[in-house]
């Protein structure tokens, strides 16, 4: 193998794992995400603090709608990952195929 090869190789290795660490350091951000938006849902729901619950609906809206963009972020990310993970083996040689 030729030093150039083994440059691009050694390049390809670092991105690969450089974009995986990307993509896990966003999965704990959306999993940082999804604790904080959903610790204030009994307080929405009227169970906290006095609350009347009137607007429950409002409140499942919400929350509906907080979880779907957290699942999609937490796809996104697992997806970036996982594109890390399958440069770094490229630019590795896997002989997998």
């Amino acid at each position: 193998m030729s030093a150039e090869g083994t440059r691009g190789s050694r390049a390809g290795r670092w991105v690969g794992g450089l974009i995986f660490a990307v993509g896990v350091v966003l999965l704990v951000v959306v999993f940082a995400l999804a604790a904080g938006a959903f610790a204030d849902i009994p307080a929405a729901l009227g169970e906290g603090e006095g609350g009347s619950g009137s607007n429950l609906g409002g409140a499942l809206a919400a929350t509906g709608a907080r979880a779907a963009l957290l699942l999609v972020m937490a796809y996104a990310s697992s997806l970036l990952a996982s594109k890390g993970v399958d440069l770094y083996q490229a630019a590795r040689g896997s002989s997998e195929e």
